[in-house]
């Protein structure tokens, strides 16, 4: 008789999930977040489930929680005071960067910031060779000097960053010791943070750890001291970016991995649904409060990727590929000084929110437009919750976009659906077109509270003719929290100069060592860890690399000339050529280990009544306004086919079936929607 919670927190809602093990049901909640203390938003959700359900929170066997607080810091470029220590002449290398310019063609383009100022950045004698060989010995008298001023300065904590030391961490272990002994200061060193190659990403990844180590460590802190207030005694699991969970210890240690936390856990919810309903090819479309996010399913797994980036900072960490763009339910609409519509990048956020909601809000928002095209129910906010403000929406919207436009209110509303719709579409087309995937071999996945609604448009501009339409799709990412398992990554930079099968072993089995230690500490044993190996390969002279997994382990040639074929054929597919007779580099050796979970059963539950509640105008972009049913989707019955136009209204979310489109029920209650 336990139950297990899900937590997800987005910029604008927090989405709760709560499933009993007894009954096999699912009750979902939404609750509005609270920046920029989270916690108690987080907290807010799990007390609404609990009281909801009529539950004790001393029957919860599992909780896991998708957060935002990491990205946050990222994106608020709420950095701590850090130091660096690396070599003598390369203090500034934070700075200088790397060739990527964030505007090719204009040379007075904004660089990334800096993240750490100058005065706490000192370059020390001691340098290695691009083999890991010691050239010149560290000069231990610098590293005392720069960390007694770094002390002095009060800074929280110092990051080393020395060249090669992914070859040969021993200039940078002896750092730590004289940090760790001559001082109270925390430190991180890269070889441990981060062990691979580039300098500038290498040091830029270590630095964002730690100052998502500090942000993360008090948010998780506060976290627990209110979670064991409700009775509720077990560990609390984290979401990482790589689309698994780990406990809060290792989320402390390995911070930046909770960056695009609750977006990946979208992903593992993308791909269930769509496996489960047969469809191995899928495109996740989340869309919130604050930004869209698209993820890839391909041949039934997640696509994944060892870089990212945000805030135009390199992140190297292995995530979820997904890809974000600015245009979400409380994406901003405005008017640039050419006279031109805008939707985003900037949001509303939760407080004020759109001006909808009531709570102060002054600019017209897509939920906006939403509402005067009487998509949305403006008394369904929250289940009756939110008290909204239609009038004063409807008032700001005309003066604001609508009379500049010199269109109607409801043209002007439409045409935002059309801008943020065409920016999704363009973000999708940047993840598959681009990169040799044709969008009509996908089906299209809506979630989030917003994305049902703009689905059907995003998917006719990508010529898309299939959308599937889960269940709960509001709270989908929080549901997603109760199917991932745990997952954990080691990744080493390869130090042989040629791919020999016992040296890729040796290394492999270094790693295999840190990663079971790993799970060990979460008191996992060793025969439940499956384990997954992958080499960065590239063409003898390239810059970039390629990952690919090896169809075993890495304990014979064959496998290796197996992933080497591999790395042809991907070459092939995303650049159009392969040269398998040129030499192959490999570059770095990466390990995944995972720990299935125990997966929710959830039965679907049918309320025998007239789905149709009652029926309302809604504008749609031909004729206008059309008198449209609203459908309660809990009273759909299996199989059961709608005609378009139609309003699909549940617990936080409204979905939309345009005109000539029909829906169908599947056997486990999602919609397949055929356009």
């Amino acid at each position: 008789m336990t139950i297990r919670i899900g937590v997800d927190t987005g910029g604008t809602f927090t989405d709760v999930v709560l499933y009993d093990d007894e009954t096999g049901e699912i009750h979902t909640t939404k609750t509005p977040s609270t920046p920029p203390e989270f916690d108690r938003g987080v907290l807010n959700g799990i007390d609404k489930i609990l009281e909801i359900t009529d539950t004790d929170g001393e029957r919860t066997s599992y909780l896991s929680h998708g957060t935002t607080v990491g990205t946050n810091a990222v994106l608020e470029s709420e950095i701590p005071d850090l130091g660096l220590i690396t070599n003598s002449g390369l203090r500034d290398v934070l700075e200088i960067g790397d060739q990527t310019r964030p505007e090719l063609y204009n040379l007075q383009a904004d660089k990334p910031p800096g993240l750490i100022p100058r005065k706490h950045r000192f370059g020390v004698e001691g340098r290695l060779n691009a083999d890991g060989d010691v050239v010149d010995e560290l000069d231990e008298d610098d590293v005392r000097d720069a960390v007694t001023e770094l002390e002095d300065e009060g800074v929280d904590s110092v990051v080393v960053s020395m060249l090669f030391s992914y070859l040969n961490d021993e200039h940078e272990r002896r750092i730590g010791e004289i940090i760790e002994t001559e001082t109270d200061l925390d430190y991180a060193l890269s070889s441990a943070v981060y062990p691979e190659t580039r300098e500038y990403d290498r040091t830029v990844t270590t630095v964002l750890n730690e100052a998502v180590k500090i942000t993360i460590q008090d948010y998780l802190g506060r976290l627990d001291a209110g979670i064991e207030e409700r009775g509720i005694d077990v560990p609390l699991n984290v979401m990482h970016s790589g689309g698994g969970i780990f406990g809060t210890e290792q989320a402390t240690d390995f911070a930046l991995r909770t960056v695009l936390s609750g977006p990946a856990a979208g992903a593992v919810a993308c791909q269930d649904v769509s496996v489960n309903e047969g469809f191995s090819n899928a495109i996740g479309l989340d869309m919130g409060g604050t930004s869209a996010d698209v993820s890839i399913v391909e041949d039934g797994s997640i696509v994944r990727s060892t870089e990212g980036e945000i805030n135009d900072l390199p992140i190297n960490t292995p995530l979820v590929d997904i890809s974000t763009v600015g245009a979400g339910g409380g994406s901003i609409a405005w008017i640039d000084n050419g006279g031109g519509l805008r939707v985003g990048p900037k949001s509303a956020g939760a407080d004020p929110g759109p001006i909808c909601y009531g709570r102060g809000g002054t600019e017209p928002t897509v939920t906006d437009a939403n509402l005067i095209l009487k998509r949305i129910d403006p008394d369904a906010f929250l289940d009756g919750d939110m008290q909204p403000a239609m009038e004063r929406a409807r008032d700001l919207f005309e003066d604001k976009i609508a009379e500049p436009l010199g269109l109607s209110i409801e043209e002007a509303a439409l045409d935002v659906l059309r801008v943020a719709n065409a920016k999704m579409a363009r973000e999708i087309r940047r993840v598959t077109i681009e990169r040799g995937r044709d969008p009509a071999d996908y089906t299209l996945v809506p979630f989030g509270g917003a994305g049902p609604l703009q689905a059907p448009s995003v998917a006719q501009n990508m010529d898309m003719d299939s959308i599937l339409l889960p269940r709960t799709p509001g709270v989908l990412s929080a549901r997603g929290l109760l199917l991932a398992d745990v997952r954990m990554d080691e990744s080493q930079a390869y130090t042989g100069k040629e791919i020999e099968a016992g040296n890729v072993r040796e290394e492999f089995s270094s790693l295999e060592g840190d990663l079971l230690s790993r799970f060990a500490e979460q008191g996992f044993e060793e025969t439940e860890v499956e384990l997954t190996h992958q080499l960065d390969l590239r063409y003898s002279g390239q810059a970039y690399e390629l990952t690919v997994s090896l169809p075993g382990e890495a304990d014979s040639r064959e496998n290796l000339e197996a992933g080497i074929d591999r790395f042809h054929e991907q070459h092939r597919e995303l650049y159009g050529y392969a040269m398998p007779e040129e030499p192959v580099e490999l570059v770095t050796l990466r390990l995944t280990g995972t720990v299935s979970t125990e997966k929710i059963t959830d039965e679907v539950s049918i309320e025998e009544r007239d789905p149709v509640k009652s029926s309302r105008d809604v504008y749609f972009e031909e004729p206008g306004f059309v008198e449209t049913p609203v459908v309660d989707r809990a009273a759909l019955l299996i199989g059961e086919t709608l005609e378009g136009p139609a309003i699909i209204e549940e617990s936080g979310c409204t979905s939309i079936i345009p005109p000539e489109t029909t829906a169908t029920v599947t056997e486990r209650g999602n919609l397949q929607i055929q356009l």
